[in-house]
């Protein structure tokens, strides 16, 4: 009984440490500050076209698997204006930053 409640608390702290279910709990508009007290420090930070990026690398995607993603959070004027995991690229209408998925 001690192993299986160990093993059920273990999970659940996993869980609450991965950076995929950190990254649920972001919204937009959410300054920097509030992003890196939530998220931790980033693995990367870069600035392009009035943009900030943050950078999460190598991070486990849930608590229920050993699975790892890079993440990024772009940040306009100071704030959260997307977030997700994936690459950060130029939009095909040249207006600015986008995070593009990966393909699975």
């Amino acid at each position: 009984m001690h192993k299986v409640l160990l093993a059920v608390v273990g999970s659940l702290l996993l869980a609450g440490c991965a950076t995929g279910e950190k990254m649920r709990r972001l919204d937009a508009g959410m300054d920097r500050q509030t992003v890196e007290k939530q998220m931790g420090r980033p693995d990367g930070f870069s600035e392009q076209d009035g943009y900030q990026v943050l950078t999460y690398k190598n991070r486990l995607m849930s608590g229920w698997s050993w699975d790892l993603a890079d993440y990024q959070v772009l940040l306009k004027d100071g704030r959260v204006a997307q977030y997700g995991s994936g690459v950060v690229r130029q939009n095909q209408a040249n207006t600015g930053l986008v995070i593009v998925a990966p393909v699975q």
